[in-house]
């Protein structure tokens, strides 16, 4: 009786009913989806690749600020100001190293590119008498550096 009721189903009988062949995508559907596939990862991966020079360019900036920051704090600490003090610039960064400009001071810090050919290097620069910063970066048109070399 349940196998009966079972057989009697319509989704059984459809399913029963079809011959080989008859299932699943053909070769040309198949071919149509790849191709598809192919133009859309073609359009994404120069998209991504962009997306991620920004973010390494921004994770840089927001580094060399983050430093700064530190060094004006630890002078209004009275506690040391050498670019060793402040541990914002002792991380590692993906595609750039943060080195010192002058004397060793925290006040003064160059994000150095590793690959100069499709990065650019940031500089930022503090006066701790007038609280002015300069924020700058070297090749207009790469990834976080405006036309006006001002960040």
């Amino acid at each position: 009786m349940l196998a009966s009721a079972y057989l009697s189903s319509s989704k059984v009988k459809k399913v029963l009913s079809t011959k080989p062949g008859e299932e699943g995508f053909s070769l040309i559907e198949l071919v149509v989806v790849i191709a598809v596939l192919a133009i859309l990862s073609a359009v994404a991966i120069p998209a991504f690749q962009g997306v991620q020079a920004n973010g390494k360019a921004s994770a840089v900036k927001n580094a060399l600020v983050n430093g700064v920051k530190e060094c004006s704090v630890r002078d209004a600490d009275d506690a040391g100001t050498t670019f060793k003090d402040a541990q914002s610039f002792q991380g590692s960064l993906s595609g750039y190293k943060i080195v010192s400009i002058k004397d060793s001071t925290c006040f003064q810090a160059v994000g150095e590119a590793k690959d100069t050919t499709n990065y650019t290097n940031f500089t930022i620069v503090l006066d701790p008498t007038t609280g002015k910063t300069t924020k700058t970066c070297v090749t207009a048109g790469k990834p976080g550096c405006p036309a006006t070399l001002s960040w």
